[in-house]
């Protein structure tokens, strides 16, 4: 199986070091031979603490910006809502790096530092001539092997473990006493202090959400003492490094304030990070003692890979027929591999693929609470670009496409968990700013669950559907789970995500006698795209758009769905039941909505009249959401919206669409569920030579990860699909999109997850599946139910 990333040459930036994580630790391993850096991330560690940015005059200018807006006043009523809309301070929190633990190792002839920033010590000539490094993905590590001048190899193995919520660097030579190193912990100047205390090294900061990050080491022959605040070693045997980082804690009571402000001060003022780091290092170490390095890390490493592979082990996806690379004297680099990407080459398909279930496991699970960020859970900035936040208009929901497909649902609670946060903000957004019921977002939060516009850039700052979309994952999840108890805990936020609706949806202008109208919201956009008004100039606002319907048809539908599931028992988190009439007003709203249209070219209209665009390659296709990840567009039933689906993704490619990696992810999607696996691997292609980093991360540019897994969730449906019918039949259609490359014609899937609550394992030759089995999870629905599509030739 493709299961290791290698490489033979040192990166060149941190966008080429080697991501670990365990979900609530993570970090970058620069995987260099000599100078090391391991830059440090913990989920916790944000900007600042909450904050109250609601705009008290939004109730009162939104029906005179919804005025302007009937009135084609466009730049009028952007002016406006600048003024009245946007949040009284423009930023929400920015997730931050909790800074680089460096280690310098050398021989003993180069015992002197070299000038230059970070200082090091000069390397060995031999070191980067022999040097290679890997990311086993199986077992979740890294590691980096070279020589040193005198022939003595060294061997650094890396990985955060979930078991002991630790970080752990184990070095090794092959020779006694030739290991010596100088590590410290530097953040630059966002820090409080850098101390030493006890055989640690500690660095404290409180500019934001107050943090320790500490490190211990402990060596086997030789010497290891303290210098000021720089751990070293002199002619060690064997040395391990091990690294925690404690952040304040959520307090759950903050889910029923917002914006707990107040409660959030008081809580600081009594917690030690400190405290809690040097128990936690303490505790390893005296294990380490009692053990030793070689027992210990052994058990520690086999415990780590044990429960890593619990997550791992649930799947396999493999296309083409398996070469192994062990029994071949030459392996690959993986940035060469990257580099020959073309329609055959599947081994890169399927190493990336491999990587991506890695980067969903290591970033979004126990210990961990929060969900990947706009970077995962790896980011090396004090202020990165977009805040490395939760961009909710579609980032942090591609974040989560492919998990329930690559059977690792667990790995997607932490998003619920952000919504539960959010939940109460949202509902105050809602209520101050617009005078609604139910609960609002706009197109970013973060930490704290913001609910307040972000920035105050027109085509995105006042999106309204954030929750909606949000929301639709729950009923998603349920869909794939079959855990009703899952849906019951959660059904609240689709709930109240559609009841903000109930009152912010207005009638359309009515522009000739015989038009009825529809449901609208207003002012609303198209994701960060803009036209040209009738009044000839470049505006955002627009009354309604072609992705508003269709993510409220999504998020109303699943409301009601569920409440045929839960019947009696779909009530709020408080246990107070829902009133017969928001079911009849969904219902009313469903059937309000304006049905897609074309336009003249036979495309999908993406606002609510026909315009002129003014990027007609623009990176959001937000118009062709019913096609994916909605439902509402299929091959089935909605063959004419098919085509002209096609017709409007061959315009955006045209018009040089998809130069964004998660731009290009969501192009795959869209082929693969229009059945286009060619067009589909074109677009893989595409993604590989132009947004994918030598180390395989997403590369938007800068790097986003969220094409990562856009693009797993592509590779999978290309192979396989399944849907929900409104009689309750699981349809699953297997290899509906499968490209017509030679290469592709055989392959197998173990432990794919497909609605109904159930897993499949499948073989394929020659294009045609050979065999299937189906295997029941805890709440899956009868195997009756279950109707498997086999693709014809």
């Amino acid at each position: 199986m493709d299961s290791k990333l290698i490489f033979l040459k040192q990166p060149s930036s941190w966008e080429e070091y080697l991501p670990l994580g365990n979900g609530r630790l993570g970090c970058m391993v620069k995987t260099s031979p000599c100078n090391e850096i391991i830059q440090l991330n913990e989920e916790s560690i944000w900007s600042g603490g909450p904050q109250n940015r609601l705009n008290p005059d939004t109730k009162k200018y939104i029906q005179k910006i919804r005025t302007l807006v009937n009135d084609g006043k466009v730049l009028e009523a952007q002016d406006l809502a600048f003024k009245s809309m946007s949040g009284t301070s423009f930023n929400q929190r920015a997730y931050q790096t909790a800074g680089d633990f460096h280690i310098d190792f050398f021989s003993k002839k180069n015992s002197g530092l070299e000038h230059g920033w970070p200082l090091q010590h000069k390397a060995d000539k031999n070191a980067e001539k022999t040097y290679r490094a890997e990311l086993d993905l199986e077992s979740a590590c890294t590691l980096v092997t070279y020589k040193d001048d005198d022939g003595v190899l060294f061997e650094r193995r890396t990985w955060v473990s979930a078991v002991d919520d630790v970080i752990f660097m184990h070095v090794k030579a092959s020779s006694k006493q030739k290991i010596n190193f100088s590590a410290y912990l530097d953040r630059g100047m966002w820090v409080d202090s850098i101390k030493a205390d006890d055989g640690f090294i500690f660095l404290e900061d409180s500019h934001g959400i107050p943090f320790c990050a500490g490190a211990g080491v402990v060596t086997e022959g030789g010497e290891s003492f303290i210098k000021g605040t720089v751990l070293t070693g002199n002619e060690c045997s064997q040395v391990l490094f091990f690294i925690d980082i404690q952040a304040m804690k959520w307090n759950k009571k903050w889910n029923k304030n917002a914006p707990c402000k107040k409660d959030y001060e008081n809580y600081i003022r009594h917690i030690d990070v400190y405290k809690e780091c040097r128990k936690k290092l303490e505790g390893i170490k005296k294990q380490i003692l009692s053990q030793g390095i070689k027992s210990f890390s052994n058990n520690a490493f086999k415990n780590h890979t044990k429960e890593y592979s619990s997550y791992w082990n649930k799947m396999e996806l493999r296309i083409g027929t398996q070469k192994s690379e062990r029994s071949s004297k030459k392996e690959t680099a993986t940035p060469v591999l990257l580099g020959s990407a073309a329609s055959s080459n599947t081994s890169l398909v399927n190493l990336y693929a491999a990587f991506c279930r890695y980067l969903l496991i290591s970033g979004s699970r126990k210990p961990g609470v929060l969900p990947l960020t706009l970077q995962g859970l790896w980011n090396s900035y004090i202020e990165p670009p977009w805040q490395s936040k939760y961009t909710i208009n579609i980032n942090a929901q591609m974040n989560y496409w492919p998990v329930n497909m690559a059977n690792l649902s667990e790995c997607e609670l932490s998003l619920f968990n952000l919504m539960e946060r959010a939940y109460p903000n949202g509902c105050a957004a809602a209520k101050k700013m617009y005078g609604c019921r139910g609960w609002v977002l706009h197109h970013n939060t973060d930490f704290w669950g913001d609910a307040a516009p972000q920035d105050a850039w027109i085509p995105s700052t006042y999106w309204v559907l954030g929750a909606a979309w949000l929301s639709t994952h729950i009923y998603e999840h349920y869909e794939y789970t079959m855990d009703k108890e899952f849906l019951q805990k959660y059904y609240y936020l689709m709930h109240e995500a559609a009841l903000f609706f109930v009152d912010y949806l207005v009638p359309s202008k009515i522009n000739a006698p015989d038009q009825k109208p529809y449901l609208i919201i207003n002012p609303s956009l198209s994701p960060e795209n803009s036209y040209v008004t009738k009044a000839g100039e470049v505006g955002a606002f627009c009354a309604g758009c072609q992705m508003d319907s269709a993510i409220l048809e999504h998020c109303i539908k699943s409301c009601l769905n569920a409440r045929k599931i839960l019947l009696q028992d779909a009530h709020n988190k408080h246990g107070k039941k829902y009133a017969d009439k928001d079911f009849t007003d969904f219902e009313y709203i469903l059937n309000h909505l304006k049905k897609p249209e074309l336009n003249k070219d036979g495309s999908l209209m993406e606002w609510n009249t026909q315009v002129k665009e003014v990027e007609p390659g623009h990176r959001h296709v937000s118009h062709l959401y019913g096609l994916f990840p909605g439902h509402s567009i299929s091959l089935d039933e909605t063959p004419e919206l098919c085509k002209a689906s096609e017709k409007t993704l061959i315009k955006r490619l045209k018009n040089g669409g998809g130069h964004t990696g998660w731009s290009q992810a969501w192009i795959i999607n869209f082929w693969a569920s229009l059945g286009k696996g060619d067009n589909a691997l074109s677009s893989i292609i595409k993604l590989f030579q132009n947004s994918t980093l030598p180390n395989l991360l997403d590369n938007h540019p800068p790097f986003q990860i969220d094409g990562n897994f856009g693009t797993l969730a592509g590779i999978i449906r290309l192979l396989i699909q399944s849907e929900v019918k409104k009689d309750g039949t699981i349809i699953v259609k297997l290899l509906p999109s499968l490209p017509s490359d030679l290469s592709w014609q055989s392959g197998k899937i173990k432990g794919a997850g497909i609605k109904g609550g159930w897993t499949i394992d499948f073989e394929w030759k020659a294009g045609k599946v050979t065999s299937y089995e189906l295997h029941p999870g805890q709440n899956a629905v009868e195997k009756t139910r279950v109707k498997v599509l086999e693709k014809k030739n």
